[in-house]
Order: C-alpha cells, then sequence, then structure tokens
C-alpha cells in the first residue's frame, strides 16, 4: 500500500512540519509508505493543477483528499471548489487509484466555517453517492469542541496542535483498519 496524502497545511502538519503531521501517525501504525503532499496555504485549483506531479508520479495506491480551509477563508464559491474535487477524483479513476476523502476540521472563526460547511456537506454527500470512502475529521473535533477543549487541539483558529494532529492520526488509522482489515 503507497498512500499519498494531498491537502493543504492541515495535511502538511503547519506549523509544526511534517513531523506532526497525522499522515506520520498514519504511516508509522500501518507500516506503510506514506507521502505527504500537504502545501501550506494551497487552494483546492492548486490542489487540482498540481496533482499530476503531487500525486500520479508517485503511482500510489490509495490518495486522500482534503482541501478547502483557504477556500473558505477566501470565500471561494461552492461550485468551485466542488469542480476541483470532481476532477482530482476523475484522476483518481483514470489511474486506477483509491480516492478517500476526508472532511476538513472545524474552523474556529465563523465566516471561515460558513462557508467551509457547505463544502463539507458537498464532500459527505458526493461520497455517498459514489461510493467513495471517507473520513470524518470534522465530527470528532467538533465533538472535542463542543466540550471546551478545543485549547487542547487547535494551536490558533484552524491548525490543531500536536494534540490535535495525534487525534487526526488515530481517527484515520482506525479508518484504514476499518476500511482495508
Amino acid at each position: 500500500m503507497r498512500i499519498v496524502a494531498f491537502g493543504d497545511s492541515i495535511t502538511a502538519g503547519y506549523p509544526f512540519g511534517n513531523w506532526a503531521s497525522w499522515t506520520t501517525v498514519l504511516a508509522r501504525e500501518l507500516n506503510c509508505e506514506v507521502i505527504n503532499q500537504g502545501i501550506d496555504g494551497d487552494y483546492t485549483a492548486g490542489m487540482r493543477n498540481r496533482f499530476g506531479y503531487d500525486v500520479l508520479r508517485y503511482q500510489p495506491s490509495h490518495v486522500t483528499i482534503m482541501g478547502g480551509s483557504n477556500d473558505a477563508a477566501a470565500r471561494v464559491e461552492l461550485a468551485s471548489v466542488c469542480e476541483n474535487y470532481i476532477a482530482m477524483i476523475n484522476m483518481c479513476w483514470e489511474n486506477g487509484i483509491f480516492p478517500i476523502l476526508c472532511l476538513q476540521l472545524p474552523i474556529l472563526e465563523t465566516q471561515g466555517e460558513y462557508f467551509l460547511s457547505q463544502y463539507r456537506e458537498w464532500v459527505r454527500s458526493y461520497a455517498n453517492e459514489h461510493n467513495i470512502f471517507l473520513i470524518d475529521f470534522h465530527r470528532h473535533f467538533l465533538e472535542r469542541v463542543e466540550a471546551g477543549q478545543h485549547g487542547e487541539i487547535y494551536c490558533d483558529l484552524a491548525h490543531p496542535s500536536t494534540a490535535g494532529y495525534s487525534l487526526m492520526g488515530d481517527i484515520v488509522v482506525e479508518r484504514f483498519r476499518t476500511l482495508f482489515p
């Protein structure tokens, strides 16, 4: 199994670096190759544009796709984000890669969360309609936020703390073990 984790700063492990990312936990716990292709500040349009070089050249068996936080901060319309996701998913199918969609974390800022919630709902719906596996980071983080634990799992309004990245790693490992026993 070779996995490319594709996304923005939340995949990259910002502000700590790749060593702190949930992708490190996934690689260690599943004892497989995980190539972290998260780029700080990237939008879904940028992800779509770099998909060939940053994903296809590695010939992965699986790719996790999670983006949209920067789109939300810039108030990018839902239709544009959907178009970018669909293009990336289609590139997976066309190249024999198993896509896995990830639901973005809650943003602790109202305006960004408004847009991100639209993207998240679309990703969930699209995954269900097209039988694509989904990793729900959102639900687990929202439960912690609602319990008043946001200070433990976030280092700012959008990025996880090292404990938050560890939680993401636990979530993704559990889901992978469910999907691929």
